[in-house]
């Protein structure tokens, strides 16, 4: 999960998404500075950047 440091809608609940996501347990979680709550397009380089990572991490 990525989230932003800037996100006054979903910000908040980033915990909770980390309890309730299958699959995100134990994982490190991105917090994108500077960024608000479309991160895809506040951020949008930086979140590709991580995606791919991600996706192509053995």
């Amino acid at each position: 999960m990525a989230f932003s440091d800037g996100d006054p809608v979903t910000g908040a609940m980033a915990p909770v998404f980390r309890k309730l996501v299958p699959g995100a347990s134990g994982l490190d979680h991105l917090v994108v500075t500077g960024a608000g709550h479309f991160l895809q397009e506040d951020a949008g380089t930086r979140l590709g950047e991580v995606v791919a990572e991600f996706v192509t991490r053995e």
